[in-house]
């Protein structure tokens, strides 16, 4: 995974959109790290992707979460590294 790994890099549009637009009103921090996950999805249309994160209350659990994950083409969500190392594994 770490051959394949990019870093995102935060920027103004990201930071202001994570201000204008709540989507995890709870937790300002993981609104942010969403917002930055859904821009670099956006990026990369074309692309497989998939989102890792343990935190499943504020990821997984949110069906606004949800829908603003897959309108940016994210359709795999794991909640664990096995399972996710597991899927990556089976891509060809």
């Amino acid at each position: 995974m770490s051959q394949n790994a990019e870093m995102i890099v935060l920027n103004l549009e990201i930071i202001q959109a994570s201000l204008n637009t709540t989507i995890i009103g709870k937790d300002p921090t993981d609104n942010l790290i969403l917002h930055c996950i859904l821009s670099h999805a956006r990026l990369h249309p074309t692309e497989t992707k998939a989102f890792l994160s343990s935190n499943v209350k504020e990821f997984r659990k949110v069906p606004e979460v949800q829908n603003a994950l897959r309108d940016a083409g994210i359709t795999k969500y794991f909640s664990r590294t096995q399972d996710f190392l597991g899927w990556l594994q089976s891509q060809p």
